[in-house]
């Protein structure tokens, strides 16, 4: 796609969607969240385990009560191999199903934002609960605000610093210019603040006006519930994601 800048300088921005990744021209050029896979995430460790003791629990282990205790009781046929292997891949499947969630969810927004900007058919509502919920709290933000969409899914390139990513929405929320990203996430993590200026940050540069405020709205997929984390901090979270830029290059340059 070609954006158009207001100093009248354009650039052509190719996605690829299979491989999630944007070149400009023949040079690949690093997306913000690939950026900030270079920060370490202590969450996810718990959360493995977590995960792969619950495999174990539905896989080789039933509970058995007696008058007095319950005992976990040794089920399965699996050799250790098939049981090492199950354990290990768990925390795969279960992050595959959270992101599937996570698309369907952003994609409905997606279209319903469109929706709104431009008209035509309602998205139809998804099937799986969970990515119901998660627009259900999605529904309950907006209409506690207001809100004047102005893009969705939106492709941005920041010239200077040679990144790129894809903005959930931009909007006027409350009378302020803001980016928006949306969570369907157990919790808002500190990462997603470095991602949403960078995108705020990249906003500017095409669009030539400054951002107010950054939201990321998470969007429960459990409960249904919203929380929607708004900052005017863009330019103390924009130095941390550039010097998490600066440590992905290098960290580049040194393993070629």
């Amino acid at each position: 796609m070609l954006i158009e800048y207001p100093d009248g300088e354009s650039v052509d921005l190719l996605f690829d969607k299979r491989l999630h990744s944007y070149k400009v021209g023949e040079a690949v050029v690093p997306s913000a969240t690939r950026v900030l896979d270079i920060i370490a995430k202590p969450a996810l460790v718990p959360w493995a385990l977590k995960v792969g003791v619950g495999w174990l629990e539905k896989h080789i282990f039933h509970d058995e009560k007696s008058s007095s205790k319950k005992t976990n009781v040794y089920k399965s046929a699996m050799g250790l191999d098939a049981i090492i292997k199950g354990v290990k891949s768990a925390y795969r499947s279960s992050s595959k199903d959270a992101l599937n969630i996570g698309t369907i969810t952003h994609e409905w927004v997606e279209d319903a934002i469109k929706w709104k900007m431009e008209g035509g058919e309602i998205p139809t509502l998804p099937k799986q609960d969970e990515a119901l919920n998660a627009i259900d709290a999605f529904r309950a933000w907006v209409s506690e605000n207001n809100v004047e969409w102005l893009s969705s899914e939106e492709k941005l390139y920041h010239r200077k610093h040679g990144y790129a990513g894809t903005v959930d929405a931009r909007a006027n929320i409350n009378g302020e210019y803001c980016v928006i990203d949306w969570k369907t996430s157990k919790a808002v993590y500190p990462e997603y603040h470095l991602q949403v200026a960078a995108y705020a940050r990249a906003a500017e540069d095409v669009h030539g006006e400054d951002v107010d405020a950054t939201y990321i709205l998470r969007c429960d997929k459990a409960t249904g519930r919203f929380e929607a984390v708004r900052s005017t901090e863009i330019e103390e979270n924009f130095q941390a994601f550039l010097a998490a830029l600066t440590l992905y290059r290098r960290m580049k340059e040194i393993g070629r």
